[in-house]
């Protein structure tokens, strides 16, 4: 039970690292602890009491008076990589201080209350969440067309897509896929930094609310790809978005859904991330296989299945429901 208890001393020691510059600095190459002091302006004390810390959790080695990342890690704390998962982590640290607050959120039911961005420029936490959904998409998304059978041809509208990772990689992997993401304007700009990177790969940008939009533009599609975006409402607006999505496709078409399936026993984040849930959202929860296949079919859909994990071992499932020829 204590190492529960205790568990966030280790997280917090890791969103240190990734927050001070520490591991981008050892990610261009080994320094001593003078050296990285300097570079990053930290306190002499500070520093030395981190870099014993990340020692004991293996994230770094010491060899001749030099630190480095340790090689298993590496791949995750370099900016730059497609395996980068730095901003992932920035998000959860910025998450830290909301869930000091969960005993609260449980027995009022509310989330945790947070001011306005008041600072100039953008807000640097909501930089954070759409760059660590980039980051943990491209880790899910790669080789994922092939198992859900998109073919040269369909329409596909990737459904609160933000930064249009699985559209794009879908296009990608699927030349002649016509995809569309489907977002608020702010997801906009994080779109274009990730499509930069994919020249030649041509996806859409449609911007709308599925809160308020009647309908969903552009239709009708073969596909709509709904990623992660039910756990951030209550049952009454997942069925609407759901009821939305089924009435955008063809008749024969598909709705698939990836969501954080809460099974008992089941993979622990996706059993927590309710909680998360319950400290950010005003609604929103995690669901379990049985709900989301109810909502599927009050959706009108049919043949509705359970696919599986997204990844061997993950947290993240996907689920496909067809709509009648």
């Amino acid at each position: 039970m204590r190492s529960v208890s205790a568990a966030y001393w280790e997280a917090c020691a890791l969103h240190a690292a990734v927050r001070t510059g520490l591991t981008a600095a050892l990610a261009q190459g080994p320094a001593s602890g003078q050296e990285l002091r300097q570079r990053l302006n930290l306190d002499q004390r500070g520093l030395e009491i981190l870099l014993r810390a990340l020692l004991v959790l293996d994230l770094l080695r010491l060899e001749g008076g030099l630190y480095h990342l340790n090689p298993q890690a590496a791949p995750s704390l370099t900016p730059g990589q497609s395996t980068d998962m730095s901003h992932a982590i920035l998000h959860m640290a910025d998450m830290v201080k909301d869930w000091a607050e969960l005993a609260q959120c449980v027995r009022t039911g509310r989330p945790v209350e947070r001011p306005a961005h008041a600072g100039p420029g953008p807000n640097p936490e909501r930089q954070h969440f759409y760059r660590a959904m980039r980051d943990i998409a491209r880790q899910q998304s790669r080789g994922l067309a092939g198992r859900l059978g998109l073919q040269s041809g369909m329409r596909l509208l990737d459904m609160g897509g933000g930064p249009g990772v699985y559209a794009l990689t879908f296009s990608q992997e699927v030349p002649g896929l016509k995809a569309t993401v489907y977002d608020l304007p702010g997801a906009e700009p994080y779109f274009r930094e990730e499509a930069a990177l994919r020249p030649g790969v041509e996806v859409a940008f449609l911007q709308g609310d599925y809160h308020r939009d009647q309908a969903l533009a552009g239709g009708p599609y073969d596909v709509v790809w709904l990623s992660q975006i039910l756990h951030g409402e209550g049952p009454a607006i997942c069925q609407a978005m759901l009821d939305k999505a089924a009435a955008a496709f063809k008749p024969g078409g598909q709705v698939l859904v990836q969501e954080f399936v809460v099974q008992v026993p089941g993979h622990p984040c996706a059993g927590v991330f309710g909680l998360n849930m319950l400290v950010n959202t005003q609604d929103g929860q995690a669901y379990t296989q049985e709900e989301l296949m109810d909502m599927l079919a009050r959706a009108g859909l049919e043949r509705i299945e359970y696919l599986g994990a997204t990844k061997e071992g993950g947290p993240a499932g996907i689920l496909r429901g067809w709509r009648p020829a």
